[in-house]
């Protein structure tokens, strides 16, 4: 074919691109009358699917354009070649062009700075191209006029599709790799406010993507105060002081495959801190002007503030010494002396020392040929004396020196200032003085230093600070009895929740002289009136236990609660005759009768979850046992979908093929505020002698309307089955 037999349909294609020019400047005048029947919305949503057409056929256009090739005949074909590239990526642009027009008019496009600057550089690309296109082939420009048109027209593409990815993926995201990262937050706590410096910043990394001024999905923008507070499509976002019936904490809490689970799946997920920081801004009362110095001191949103707020932690340190020869390192290990590295594979090197009975001066002198790699020595209870220290001081590495109840006096403490690197050196326990600490001012690298329980006094102790301007004084916690402490909870030994016969129930302090006050009927214990708690205590059945910690001079702890659940009898295997939906697998079949129970947390591995069908499950004992009731626990989070099953059914026979119904149960339905908890269905029925149990469990074929999903099934989990 020939330059000449083609201009025929390079004379339609001109016509076609000088009407859909005509119909965008009628749409850009127009368009807000317009109203698009739905086979035009379908078109218009297909704009990010053609609109890398028209990119790549102008760049490639343009390209040719600077190319220069000495044979006429050549060069007349590459001009015609970039004349039929450029009319292509013309006609290409105008249908994107359109496209787009036609998406922009849709709900959750609203016309922001954003989408009108989109909007306008990629009209401009399309009108360009055309002119160049129209230029080119009526031969009156220039080459200079059309190298100078495509660059601007390679610059716009680049604007456009930056605003563009803005729209789609958030602010920046093009540019983000080559824009300097932010330093995140640098508020001072005594400044910080709750919204501005803590939630508007988890909102605009994980929610903004979707719901801003340029792209507000179900009519929502989260970019001011007023928008959130309008909230969108589904209603209001939030109920300031009711997180658990706001709307973004049901969808942030939704299982991951649900539809409107937000973010949506595939998306950067809120951490467990940054969720928590919601549900606490929303239960504080959502106010946008609150301080985070202006909360209560043990409020829980402050708390999760102050640990928010913290600067970054510093960057690792780079080592510049070689890694140690790793026999050595072995042949240096013993029973009293453990060295290993910081991390695996890295040359730095920690000492550990135990047994004083057989530390030694030549316990630090046999290190000597690793003081390049050590970085930290553990002295602390070894006999190390004053003389000992002229040793350490030749390990030029050394960060951290613990020297806390050894037998130093302080009379060489000059030694340690000859280390470059030392930061931290704890000095607690030991009888040093003020006098003897002064010459560690000069050390040039120490960043703390420990002195709680030393030989100083409290206004020796004071002066500190001043002396060491740089260095952070650790000087522990003295109990005046003027600041009383709260005590943390007991603390249980035995932690298996589930036993067959008996078990016996073991509770501790850490803090001597604490007392453990307990209740069994799951009221709240008191430190006067409710039953001592002393060795331990013999469980025979099913029991909850709520206890305190109790100390004079000390506040209360909170309560604890532990649960414990009686089975007589542990099946020798379980078969899941139908599988779990999702995620939430556990621990297969095991999960039904390995002794630990779920706990509140959907997403702790330990449930199983059904939706598409019921959970069906044959549990076979080698032996026949007499059974009298079943307990199946189950999980109930009405805002995560997970309801009670419609439906428990309990078989029981010699064998799978020869079974009875022993037990159907009907659980009350979820109800709209029923909180969250972990619960037992209990089955019981006159004593049958069984071999094979089969549990089939259904799950609410139907959510009510009062609830979000309404209409869809729900989620039932179960984890522990209990036979007595």
């Amino acid at each position: 074919m020939t330059v000449k037999q083609s201009s025929g349909w390079q004379s339609a294609g001109s016509s076609l691109l000088f009407a859909g020019n005509i119909f965008i400047l009628f749409l850009l005048i127009f368009g807000n009358r317009v109203v698009l029947p739905p086979w035009l919305q379908v078109l218009g949503r297909m704009h990010p699917l053609l609109l890398h057409f028209p990119i790549v056929l102008i760049l490639v256009a343009g390209v040719l354009t600077f190319i220069r090739l000495r044979e006429p005949a050549a060069e007349a074909w590459k001009q015609h070649l970039a004349n039929v590239l450029l009319l292509a990526g013309a006609l290409s642009a105008v249908v994107t062009v359109i496209m787009g027009l036609f998406l922009s008019g849709e709900e959750g496009y609203n016309g922001s700075s954003t989408l009108q600057w989109h909007k306008w550089s990629g009209v401009s690309v399309c009108w360009l191209t055309s002119l160049l296109y129209w230029l080119g082939r009526t031969g009156i420009s220039r080459p200079a006029i059309q190298k100078g048109g495509v660059l601007i027209t390679a610059l716009l593409l680049v604007v456009t599709g930056h605003f563009g990815a803005d729209i789609t993926h958030g602010e920046n995201f093009v540019l983000a790799p080559v824009t300097p990262a932010g330093k995140g937050l640098q508020v001072p706590f005594d400044q910080a406010l709750i919204y501005e410096h803590l939630v508007k910043p988890v909102l605009q990394e994980k929610c903004m993507n979707c719901h801003n001024g340029a792209k507000a999905k179900g009519e929502l923008a989260m970019e001011l105060p007023a928008q959130l507070l309008k909230g969108g499509k589904s209603g209001k976002l939030f109920m300031a002081g009711k997180p658990e019936i706001s709307l973004l904490i049901e969808r942030l809490h939704l299982p991951m495959d649900a539809k409107k689970h937000m973010p949506p799946a595939g998306k950067p997920q809120l951490t467990p801190e940054e969720a928590d920081l919601l549900y606490y801004w929303i239960k504080g009362g959502a106010d946008f002007k609150t301080k985070v110095a202006a909360l209560p001191v043990h409020d829980s949103l402050r708390l999760l503030a102050a640990a928010m707020l913290q600067p970054a932690p510093p960057a690792a340190p780079v080592y510049q010494f070689a890694a140690a020869d790793e026999k050595l390192v072995q042949k240096l290990n013993n029973n009293y002396r453990v060295i290993y590295p910081v991390a695996l594979n890295a040359a730095p090197l920690v000492v550990n020392c135990y047994n004083k009975d057989q530390f030694k001066s030549r316990s630090i002198e046999e290190l000597l040929p690793l003081k390049k790699q050590i970085i930290e020595m553990h002295l602390q209870k070894m006999p190390v004396q004053d003389a000992d220290l002229n040793i350490i001081a030749q390990f030029p590495e050394l960060r951290v020196l613990n020297l806390s109840f050894t037998n130093i006096k302080g009379q060489t403490l000059a030694a340690l200032v000859k280390l470059p690197h030392l930061e931290s050196l704890s000095l607690s326990g030991t009888p040093v003085t003020l006098q003897q600490l002064q010459v560690l001012k000069t050390a040039p690298a120490l960043k703390e230093l420990y002195l709680w329980n030393t030989a100083l006094t409290a206004a020796e102790l004071d002066q500190l600070p001043a002396a060491f301007k740089t260095v952070a004084i650790i000087r522990g916690f003295t109990d005046d009895g003027k600041q009383p402490l709260k005590l943390n909870q007991p603390l249980m030994v035995n932690t298996a929740p589930v036993f067959r016969n008996t078990t016996q129930l073991l509770l501790k302090h850490p803090i001597k002289g604490v007392e453990i006050r307990y209740t069994t009927d799951g009221s709240v214990p008191d430190s006067v009136n409710s039953p001592l708690f002393k060795d331990s205590l013999l469980l025979q059945t099913n029991t909850t236990i709520r206890a305190i910690a109790c100390k004079k001079g000390w506040y209360a702890s909170d309560p604890v609660q532990f649960n414990f659940y009686k089975s007589s009898y542990t099946p020798d295997s379980v078969v899941l005759l139908t599988q779990p939906d999702g995620t939430y697998a556990g621990a297969g079949p095991k999960t039904l009768c390995d002794g630990q129970k779920g706990g509140a947390d959907q997403g702790n591995q330990k449930w199983l979850g059904y939706v598409k069908e019921p959970m069906v499950a044959m549990l076979l004992f080698k032996q026949p046992v007499p059974l009298q009731s079943v307990s199946v626990g189950i999980l109930r989070n009405i805002d995560g979908y997970i309801f009670p099953p419609a439906k428990l059914e309990i078989w029981g026979g010699t064998d799978a093929k020869h079974l009875k119904l022993l037990k159907k149960i009907i659980p009350a339905a979820g109800k709209k505020n029923d909180p969250a908890a972990a619960m037992e269905i209990a089955g019981a029925f006159p004593v049958t002698s069984v071999s094979c149990v089969k549990l089939v469990m259904d799950p609410l074929v139907k959510i009510p309307g009062w609830h979000p999903g309404k209409g869809s099934r729900g989620w039932v989990f179960a984890d522990e089955v209990l036979f007595n």
